[in-house]
């Protein structure tokens, strides 16, 4: 057999390229050109395009055939493209396949675990799909799969599982083979209907139809499969290897073994499916070979790696039988073969990817250097990715990203969201603001409107739901007079059509939904320029969108009628799956992605070479990852059934790990200690070859400086403590008014007030923002105020009041009817408080009608110091004149009330200010009147509806409540608003609460911590 291995340290398509060249007549350029080459990846027929090239030195070539023949391990299977496949039936699409498996696992009851919703039958559709596939690229009678009809195979495979399910396994195992006994059943005959294979089947049967063409008529021209199956391969593969190996003119060509292994210690790496030459091993059994029939490829070989890092790490690897290895010391050997290996931890993922980015840059420091991450984290190849710009380096992730995740298809299911939430305000700002959202009007005018519509009516509460629910609320609004928003609204509806009715519509078919969910973002979409699918799937990544979305339009008239409400979930559903081009790092920047780094997946990285590479996330469940038997079928049954342990994959990434390890110059193993906020695990293989080199006389990898880097690039040289801010405007720059709510945020936090009065920033309500006390407050004033109007003076009766409270407080609440969420969750409170304030008028005007009773009134007076004047302005709930000509100022709170000692130390001026305004006359209907008493009334509209706490007129030590408030306003006045003090933040942290809406502009955080003043 022509078997031929390239060393684990030399760089296999270089390998590969000049070990071809040399087999053929250098005067006959056309042998090359006549020659076929199989490839894992098509990202490794490119670099054995550039392999060639280098190897030729610069002359030209006719360069042989080169096609991509993917690793063939069960999730790495794709479609082929050998010539002998032209006979074959078609494979059915896909999505197609998963429509109809769909629609049969809707149809499984729910007492058997049938699916609630069609995105879990979709998902259901998909575990079937791949387990069918499994079943058939795993099959080892390969003479029945070629030849035996679907449905005979189909029933050879499910009597061999329900031989694995006697009647006294548990009753869901039962329930299991039943219904994958009705799927396949139903799902072949489909198939056999429509003269069709399934993916899985076909893709056997292609390898089979080609192994026997190679059987009968061996190739003419050198066929060499190279790099394929170092992790393991199926068996139809195996076969069709074995077949090419025994050509005359072929050739498989594998990665050698770190060092020679002896029989017994081969066959346990056989039987070890974690081990990273495990798939190799099971490949070469299946060939009927033995490492003694590899030959070198190439003599000499170009060496890259140190030359025995290739065995230290097959030495740290290796399964049980061969740990007698590791009790022979030689240290100075292994310190040699540490040369350009080397360790980084991080501490967590961001500082990782900080420092990748560092030795990447600093690769190419050195001419011709090339670079690479190699990672099955794509959260850390996109943090890679983002850091490298910092250093002006572009590169994207070579893996690709998720579909789903593709500006145009965010877009597509935000739309969905939108629609199916009622126009929500998150989900709706969520397409207003998208890059890709016009509705057919200028960009920019369009960004503009929005903005407007949410600063005046999307901010605080959520509107009532749908279109009708979103202009209301605009109506209610400073919007509602806004022309631009008029017309995005009319334009938002006219693009949508009937796309509007997702929660409340019947069952309609999901190709009509998914037609009038793309006719309605191809309209928001649209600008005055360009219509709307032009801007939606443009680009490399916009055009594995529309092939998958034509595919997916052919596939769902395969559902049954759908509940619109179910929709978006199905959608989302439909489009994981496919990887797009990454394009984050190039997308709106002119410049082309750095030719010499490049950041890669586990599968892309297979045969490539680097004089770098950063082996990222060497962490369990990132890579290696976790292993999942599935859902059909536990271990044991899997083993029984002939399907490879779930563990062979850790084999094939270890495989990836310990070749990509071995070949470079230079190999960083890189790991986070924690990700995602949780504490990692270090790959098994580092901790593996770390107690190995500890058994060396305490060797250890020498650590990489690129975390220290990292962490060094944004420290600054020396520590810079923030001051206090306290800023100082000249006296003509602040107000000459002050209000009762400022005077109390003028005592707890001058800086808020600069913030608010001086600077006038005003905070932005949050978008769907809680009903809270600020409206619960609002709403209890405005029924307050619309009841003492009602009754007047006096009292008017049980019924009457009543009633006045009735009215009172629907007019309060129907100031909210554009807002439901309010309504439901203060009605019923608010009717616990009228209970309340029925009994408790009642006794107040019990001794006789009041004199006056000022509501909701507005007071303002001048206080008139030698600086200037200063106007003191406040608006009272409620002023009443008792019978004997006293005043009564009443304060309404629906939260906690103020404590005596906080009006006698100025903490809460509200009550205070109020009685000193109404004595100054300050009060239409007040003139010269004298307080008596200060009330709060406490409505809360709980258990305890309400209560009431008197203060009297004056402090403990007899001084008038309102001389005080008088006294304090002179300070605050001569020494803030007339004066040239600092307003300071929080000079008096316990008078002011945290979390105040200007914290973050003061920057409390960056001063406040471990300073004796800044205990807040």
């Amino acid at each position: 057999m022509n078997l031929y291995a390239i060393p684990p340290s030399a760089p296999f398509l270089e390998t590969l390229a000049a070990g071809l060249l040399a087999r053929l007549p250098s005067d006959e350029p056309e042998a090359l050109a006549r020659a076929t080459l199989l490839l894992p990846t098509r990202r490794a027929a490119r670099g054995l395009r550039e392999a060639f090239l280098r190897a030729a030195g610069g002359r030209a070539l006719l360069l042989p055939r080169m096609r991509a023949l993917a690793g063939l391990s069960t999730e790495e299977a794709d479609e082929l493209a050998l010539p002998d496949l032209l006979d074959l039936p078609p494979a059915v699409a896909p999505l197609t396949r998963q429509a109809v498996l769909a629609a049969m696992a809707q149809r499984i009851p729910r007492r058997h675990g049938g699916p609630a919703t069609p995105e879990q039958a979709w998902l259901l559709a998909g575990e079937l799909a791949r387990l069918f596939d499994e079943i058939a690229l795993e099959e080892r009678d390969l003479d029945m799969l070629e030849h035996a009809a679907a449905e005979d195979f189909a029933e050879a495979w499910l009597a061999r599982l329900e031989g694995l399910v006697p009647d006294r396994h548990a009753a869901h195992w039962q329930i299991t083979t039943t219904v994958l006994r009705a799927a396949a059943i139903d799902w072949n005959r489909w198939l056999t209907e429509r003269g069709l294979l399934d993916i899985g089947a076909r893709r056997v049967k292609a390898l089979a139809a080609q192994a026997a063409a190679w059987r009968d008529a061996p190739p003419e021209h050198p066929t060499v499969a190279a790099g394929i199956g170092a992790g393991g391969t199926i068996p139809a593969a195996a076969e069709l290897l074995r077949v090419l190996a025994a050509a005359p003119h072929g050739a498989v060509v594998l990665q050698g073994l770190p060092e020679p292994m002896a029989a017994t210690l081969w066959e346990a790496v056989r039987q070890a499916p974690t081990h990273p030459l495990a798939g190799q091993a099971r490949l070469l059994a299946a060939m009927g070979a033995v490492p003694a029939d590899l030959r070198p490829w190439h003599d000499p070989a170009p060496v890259g790696a140190a030359p025995d890092r290739t065995v230290l790490l097959g030495r740290a690897l290796t399964p049980a039988e061969g740990l007698p290895a590791w009790t022979e010391r030689d240290p100075s050997r292994w310190s040699a073969a540490l040369t350009g290996l080397s360790r980084l931890v991080a501490a967590d993922a961001q500082q990782e990817a900080a420092a990748i980015a560092l030795l990447l840059r600093e690769s190419i420091e050195t001419p011709g250097h090339r670079a690479a991450l190699i990672t099955p984290d794509r959260d850390l190849a996109r943090r890679v990715s983002a850091e490298l710009s910092r250093h002006g380096i572009t590169a994207d992730d070579s893996a690709g990203e998720p579909l789903a995740e593709t500006p145009a298809a965010a877009f597509l299911r935000l739309v969905g969201r939108m629609v199916a939430e009622g126009f929500a305000p998150v989900p709706l700002l969520a397409v207003l603001k998208h890059p890709l959202c016009a509705g057919g009007m200028d960009r920019t005018a369009w960004v503009v409107a929005a903005r407007r519509m949410e600063r005046a009516a999307l901010r605080g509460p959520r509107p009532a739901p749908g279109l009708a629910g979103l202009r209301a609320s605009v109506a209610a609004s400073k919007a509602g007079a806004l022309d631009e928003v008029a017309r995005l609204l009319d334009a938002l509806d006219g693009a949508l059509g009937g796309f509007t009715t997702l929660p409340d519509a019947s069952a309609l078919p999901a190709a009509d939904l998914l037609r009038a969910h793309l006719a309605a973002a191809e309209a928001l979409a649209a600008t005055p320029d360009l219509p709307g699918g032009l801007r939606l799937y443009a680009g490399e990544e916009g055009e594995p969108l529309a092939r998958h979305l034509h595919d997916l339009t052919e596939a769902l008239p395969s559902l049954p009628p759908i509940a619109p409400a179910d929709w978006p979930d199905l959608f989302e559903a439909a489009l994981a799956g496919p990887v797009a081009p990454s394009l984050r790092a190039t997308r709106g920047r002119g410049d082309a992605a750095h030719p010499r780094i490049a950041i890669l997946g586990l599968l892309e990285a297979r045969l490539q070479s680097f004089d770098r590479v950063v082996l990222g996330a060497l962490e369990e469940t990132a890579w290696p990852q976790a292993t999942d038997p599935g859902p059909w079928m536990s271990r044991p049954m899997r083993a029984a059934f002939g399907l490879p342990e779930p563990e062979a994959r850790i084999g094939r990434v270890a495989a990836d790990f310990l070749f990509a390890a071995a070949t470079a110059p230079q190999a960083i193993l890189s790991s986070a200690a924690r990700r995602g906020g949780s504490p990692t695990v270090p790959a098994r293989w580092l901790v593996r070859l770390d107690i190995f080199l500890a058994g060396q006389d305490g060797l250890v990898l020498p650590a990489s400086p690129a975390a220290a880097w990292a962490a060094a690039l944004d420290a600054p040289d020396a520590p810079m403590p923030i001051p206090r801010p306290a800023p100082a405007p000249p006296p003509a720059l602040r107000p000459r008014r002050l209000t009762v709510s400022d005077a109390a945020l003028l005592i707890a936090d001058p800086y808020a007030f600069y913030a608010k009065r001086v600077l006038r920033l005003n905070p932005l309500k949050d978008l769907e923002e809680e009903v809270g006390a600020i409206d619960y407050g609002m709403l209890v004033h405005a029924a307050m105020a619309g009841f003492l109007r009602g009754i007047g003076t006096g009292w008017p009766g049980q019924p009457a009041a009543e009633a006045a409270w009735a009215r009172a407080s629907a007019a309060a609440l129907d100031a909210y009817r554009d807002r439901p969420g309010i309504l439901a969750f203060w009605m019923p409170r608010l009717a616990n408080i009228g209970g309340f304030v029925l009994e408790e008028e009642a006794r107040l005007r019990a001794p006789g009608p009041l004199q006056a009773c000022l509501v909701e009134v507005a007071g303002t007076a001048q206080l008139r110091l030698p600086g200037g004047d200063i106007e003191i302005e406040a608006r009272a709930d409620r002023l009443d004149q008792l019978p004997d000509g006293g005043w009564r100022v009443v304060d309404y709170k629906t939260g906690s009330v103020p404590r005596m000692k906080d009006l006698a130390a100025g903490g809460a001026p509200q009550l205070p200010i109020e009685a000193w305004l109404l004595e100054q006359g300050a009060f239409a209907g007040s003139e010269g009147g004298v307080v008596t008493d200060l009330l709060y009334w406490r409505l809360t509209g709980g258990e305890q509806a309400g209560e009431v706490k008197g203060l009297g007129a004056a402090a403990e030590d007899g001084t008038p409540f309102a001389a005080l408030a008088r006294d304090r306003l002179v300070d605050l006045a001569e020494k803030w608003l007339l004066g040239a003090a600092p307003f300071a933040s929080r000079p008096h942290p316990a008078r002011s609460a945290a979390g105040g809406d200007y914290d973050h502009l003061a920057r409390i955080e960056e001063w406040s911590a471990g300073t004796p003043e800044g205990n807040g």
